[in-house]
């Protein structure tokens, strides 16, 4: 049954303030406007895709941009929320705010990311599996744009970015004129209580024309909407989020433009946003169905508190040098992340210390306390040929070095070494990469791009207990090529076609080799292989004569071969290679001014992902659709554009929808009628609507946004982790919130 909530006592005040505000609206990621001979159209969209600026009509690609500033105010402020807009992704959500895996096309990040992260020209996050595969969430900072490059992006980018690419494009330092704002979101959660953000940004010129700087900063404080039930805790899920981002520009002369920039990122929490559900019909709480939750929706059981912080640092240097001919580019970076988290695993933890520790017994709990993380160093430079040339070229190197961390220490009471594990890693690469594209005609071009990576991998498993047996310091290495093919075709200036195929890899690694307590075989091996990708894509883009219809619409194939995975083997993780995958799918966006004062935006998603042969490991048979991807999705955004006197004001909703989607396996009988059977139970989650609506209005140099979010109270899950011999959980939607938004443009 679904708990039902009120609104929290501190709560009153912010909603008496929302009742005397004018109505209006700022709808998420809706374009601008342009003013051409009395007639407004839609605004061209510039992006970097290619690594160098174009027009998004023209990229041979499918991109998404995102507005962060219009979806923060509209009560967005988190990739799992604004990446509902985009076709073909989807999120991970874990109940924080960190942590949060994306997917694109059915591409997973159970391992290793699958989806790279880049801040402006800067990488950020591990390349290995050994740390963290989530990518960084830059929503609250000053941005311009957020970049979704969908399908392998390895050619140009790197690594890991095998589904795509998220792209955070930071305000640049202004040597020209200063700006600046403060603002305060507060909002309520219905069974949750006061919600509080603050933000701050300046930016401007030092020295005119030569020195400028850009700052920004937040502080939130979320409150929880899920209850510990077991504890009396309120709230459980309440965490703090803080961080800020700075640059300093410098720019001489016209040609040399040097950069440099850095980013923090903090936050804590009790405990994680997630609640204990059945895996199946009356399995581990009987009277409750697959899919359902043992205590509510918005309810946990779970015995003792689960804290856990996180924290990434970095500093960057981009240095951009003009030749006429070229442009040479240098991005150097050093980064940090770390990440700490406590995990009540009594079940099935504690039954196994009874077993191999039986003078103990009973033990009463176990905690699983976890520290992972990676302290990384990266340097790029390219040269980059001037633009609208018959033949255009991108050269250049890439290299990275990386120190990772993973501690692992199950922690029981009464205290006995059931399991631990210290998994430090190094990894080191060199790339080398080209693109080159020729312009056979003014409609016609092509290219073709290649990237030669050679990396080497050391890693080391130190173990104590019977579950886990030690890895001595091992050595992996391997070189892979990636290659890119574009064709583009501009039958008008108002469209764009294209056909591109594009491979793609993660590395491989060192598994935690794990032994069978009674005989001593090897249940894992010890080397997991790199897996890797090919995607063949068609598209078309355009806008109408009068500029106020765009589309994009792409077509994709990707053929995924020994594909990561997670296995279970006695109740603990390991790595392992499914054989082969298939995505396919179809994508359709468009933006509308339906009037002069009406703009409509929509996405409509449908992705197949799917095994393409058997796979005992999961106990997934051929055809089996692949977890955490939905085949539908879809948004659709209105916004209402009005004076309200000397006010401009906004008016706006949207809706977004996910299919049902899949979590585990049902496990199949192979040719030889041998049973195999799934590593986690298949539960399907149902699909769910969302409905936001959205107002503001400007008052001189005061902008003023209202918000109400999941406006129809939808309960469903977002996210569900299926498990046979503990309790599964799942991420609820967050309950209906309303807020507002008041920002002070002071500059």
């Amino acid at each position: 049954m679904v708990k039902r909530h009120g609104f929290g006592k501190r709560a009153i005040a912010v909603r008496l303030q929302l009742l005397g505000l004018a109505a209006a609206a700022a709808v998420p990621a809706a374009p601008g406007f342009a003013q051409g001979e009395g007639v407004q159209r839609l605004e061209e969209v510039v992006v970097s895709a290619s690594r160098r600026d174009e027009s998004l009509q023209d990229v041979a690609l499918a991109v998404s941009v995102l507005d962060p500033g219009r979806l923060v105010d509209a009560g967005l402020t988190s990739l799992p929320e604004i990446l509902t807009f985009v076709p073909g992704v989807s999120v991970v959500d874990t109940g924080g705010p960190f942590n949060n895996s994306v997917y694109m096309r059915g591409i997973n990040a159970v391992l290793a990311a699958g989806v790279a992260t880049y801040v402006d020209e800067i990488p950020f996050g591990s390349s290995t599996v050994y740390t963290t595969p989530a990518p960084l969430d830059g929503t609250l900072l000053d941005l311009g744009t957020l970049d979704v490059m969908k399908g392998p992006q390895g050619t140009l980018w790197g690594a890991s970015a095998m589904g795509g690419i998220l792209k955070f494009n930071t305000r640049k330092a202004s040597p020209e004129a200063w700006t600046g704002n403060v603002s305060v979101d507060l909002s309520d959660t219905e069974g949750g209580g006061l919600n509080e953000l603050y933000r701050v940004n300046l930016n401007g010129p030092l020295i005119e024309d030569k020195l400028a700087v850009s700052l920004t900063g937040f502080s939130r404080e979320k409150s929880g909407y899920i209850d510990n039930v077991a504890l009396g805790i309120d709230g459980w899920d309440d965490y703090e989020y803080e961080g800020g981002s700075g640059s300093l520009r410098w720019t001489p002369t016209e040609r040399l433009d040097v950069t440099l920039q850095g980013l923090y990122q903090s936050s804590t929490q009790s405990g994680l946003a997630r609640v204990q559900a059945n895996h199946a019909d009356d399995a581990l709480q009987p009277g409750i169905a697959a899919g359902e939750p043992w205590f509510g929706m918005y309810e946990t059981g779970d015995a003792d508190v689960n804290p856990s912080e996180f924290e990434a640092r970095l500093l960057g240097l981009t240095v951009n040098y003009d030749f006429d001919f070229a442009t040479l580019t240098y991005v150097t970076s050093t980064q940090e992340l770390s990440f700490e988290q406590s995990i009540d695993v009594t079940v099935p933890f504690a039954s196994f210390a009874d077993i191999f520790f039986p003078d103990n017994a009973p033990h009463t709990s176990a905690v699983l306390v976890g520290e992972l993380g990676f302290d990384k160093d990266t340097h790029e430079v390219r040269l980059t040929s001037a633009s609208d040339q018959a033949l255009e070229w991108i050269v250049g190197a890439f290299y990275s070095t990386e120190e990772g961390f993973n501690i692992q220490d199950l922690v029981l009471t009464p205290s006995d070494p059931l399991y631990f594990g210290n998994f430090p890693s190094d990894y080191e690469e060199l790339s080398l990469f080209g693109n080159l594209t020729y312009r056979f005609t003014d409609t016609l071009d092509g290219s073709i791009g290649v990237r030669y990576s050679d990396y080497e991998n050391d890693v080391e498993l130190q173990a104590i207990g019977p579950l886990l047996a030690p890895l001595e310091r091992t050595v992996i290495t391997d070189t892979v090529t990636s290659y890119l093919f574009n064709l583009r075709y501009r039958p008008s200036d108002r469209m764009s076609l294209y056909a591109r195929a594009a491979s793609g890899y993660r590395p491989g690694g060192a598994n935690f080799v794990l032994r069978d307590p009674a005989t001593g075989a090897a249940l894992t091996n010890d080397f997991f292989k790199p897996d890797s990708l090919w995607s063949y894509e068609v598209g078309a883009k355009g806008s109408s004569a009068d500029g106020r219809f765009t589309y994009d619409l792409a077509a994709f194939y990707i053929d995924w071969q020994d594909y990561q995975i997670q296995v279970t083997r006695d109740g603990l993780t390991v790595a392992s290679n499914a054989e082969k995958a298939i995505s396919q799918g179809l994508e359709a966006s468009f933006s509308v001014m339906a009037t002069e004062a009406l703009t409509l935006r929509g996405m409509l998603s449908y992705t197949n992902a799917e095994l393409a042969a058997d796979v005992a490991d999961l106990g997934g048979a051929d055809g089996d659709q692949l977890p955490n991807s939905p085949e539908w999705s879809a948004s659709l955004d209105a916004e209402y554009r009005v004076d309200l006197g000397a006010y401009p004001s906004y008016l706006g909703v949207s809706w977004r929808y996910k299919d049902d989607m899949p979590v585990g396996f049902e496990g199949y009988t192979d040719a030889g009628g041998t049973f195999r059977p799934p590593s986690a139970p298949r539960v399907e989650l149902d699909s769910y609507h969302l409905v936001d609506l959205r107002a503001g209005t400007s008052v001189g140099p005061v902008d003023i946004a209202l918000y109400v979010t999941n406006l129809f109270d939808e309960a469903a899950f977002t996210h569900f982790i299926p498990s046979f011999s503990a309790a599964s959980t799942g991420t609820p939607t967050r309950p209906r919130t309303l807020g507002a938004v008041v920002k002070w443009n002071f500059l």
